[in-house]
């Protein structure tokens, strides 16, 4: 990895460390297309959320796995991610290391309905930073 790519790599992973929100747009089933927010958690660059099993985003999901993700504080002028990304839907069995990362990053996260443990799988980020002048984004691909 260059050094302007471990740049790149620490901005997004800041980035993801310092928001507790994403924004993922589906496409491909009845609800298409949709846009759902969520809580998100993350291991390295790959985001971990739970997913309302009998939701429009989870139908959808079912028919086409890739999505687009937006990371912001709702704020053009704070650093934000925007993202190609694939869905994986975990195993159930692993519900409760997904819920626990969560947890670790927001102690007071709950669901209320069935949920769903997926994976986000970025295929390509899109960093911006105004501050930084990464305007156009600067790209990093997994």
């Amino acid at each position: 990895m260059t050094e302007a790519q471990t740049e790149v790599k620490d901005r997004i992973l800041e980035i993801l460390k310092n928001n507790d929100a994403i924004m993922i747009a589906s496409t491909g089933g009845e609800y298409s297309p949709w846009i759902l927010g969520a809580y998100f958690a993350s291991k390295d660059i790959d985001i971990y959320v739970l997913l309302e099993t009998h939701g429009k985003t989870f139908a959808n999901l079912k028919e086409n796995s890739k999505v687009a993700v937006s990371i912001s504080k709702n704020d053009a002028m704070q650093d934000f991610l925007q993202a190609q990304a694939e869905v994986e839907v975990l195993p159930d069995t692993d519900e409760p290391e997904v819920r626990k990362l969560i947890v670790d990053k927001m102690p007071w996260f709950q669901t209320y309905t069935p949920v769903s443990p997926v994976r986000i799988r970025v295929k390509k980020y899109f960093v911006t930073s105004l501050q930084k002048g990464w305007f156009p984004a600067k790209v990093l691909e997994n």
